[in-house]
């Protein structure tokens, strides 16, 4: 896999796509604020359109953001709720065990040490809390590397079904090769990383720092949204059968890819 051509193909295609296309970019700047649009333009991507669709269909763009959301939760609904399950123990234990009460600033070590001593089911609550966090760490993990295919397949087949065909999502790895497709997964996850810590920089700034970064946010969103939706559509294409069945269907046909 070439991955100095994909990033560069994800780039040029972020680039078109909203470079000096001023309302196509407010248009999708507003389709964010009711995500489900912008989602629903996530998926024409996904369907390998090129060069970048034009909004519109606002619709259809809904029905399929929507769509896209609701495997996004079932993914990672085990996720989520393993979360809800760590936190859960430890507020009731904080708020049962007075600990909230406790001035420890005004108490030595040795009083604290005490105090914590006299109270074992806190640390019996980190340590739960702790366990369950690393589990849903190595769950999240897992779940990533079948839907950053899985919501591409959803979009390509337009079945909610075949997005959770773990056994054609797996043979599809196979074809990338797994050493390829980690490397994949390392590679948008550093993006995002880079991208994110960009947008915090402008936290540092006084004053003024989380307005400016507010909208550095606001107008650089779209086009990282276009860069990583073009990159896991090539991804996938990459482990794409020339004639595929899938489940008796066939993917959507993309469009000059």
């Amino acid at each position: 896999m070439d991955f100095g051509s994909i990033i560069d193909d994800s780039f040029a295609y972020a680039k078109e796509g909203v470079w000096e296309r001023w309302t196509r970019w407010l248009l999708l700047i507003v389709s964010m604020l009711i995500f489900p649009l912008i989602l629903g333009y996530i998926v024409r991507i996904y369907r390998c359109e090129k060069p970048a669709p034009e909004p519109g269909e606002w619709t259809t763009l809904f029905i399929d953001g929507s769509k896209l959301l609701l495997v996004h939760i079932i993914y990672f609904l085990p996720v989520i709720l393993l979360v809800i399950l760590a936190f859960v123990p430890m507020v009731s234990t904080l708020l049962t065990s007075g600990v909230l009460s406790q001035d420890f600033g005004s108490m030595s070590d040795s009083q604290t040490e005490r105090w914590l001593s006299s109270h074992p089911e806190l640390l019996s609550a980190v340590g739960l809390m702790v366990l369950l966090l690393l589990i849903a760490l190595v769950l999240a993990i897992i779940i990533s590397i079948f839907s950053f295919l899985g919501v591409v397949r959803f979009a390509r087949t337009r079945s909610i079904s075949e997005a959770f065909n773990f056994s054609a999502i797996l043979t599809q790895i196979g074809r990338i090769g797994w050493i390829n497709y980690i490397l994949a997964l390392i590679i948008i996850t550093i993006i995002g990383f880079i991208f994110s810590i960009i947008l915090n920089i402008f936290s540092f700034i006084p004053v003024i720092g989380n307005i400016v970064g507010l909208i550095v946010m606001v107008i650089l969103y779209v086009p990282f949204i276009l860069f990583s939706a073009r990159f896991s559509s090539l991804v996938y294409d990459a482990g794409a059968e020339k004639s595929p069945q899938l489940s008796g269907q066939t993917d959507a046909s993309p469009v000059n890819r």
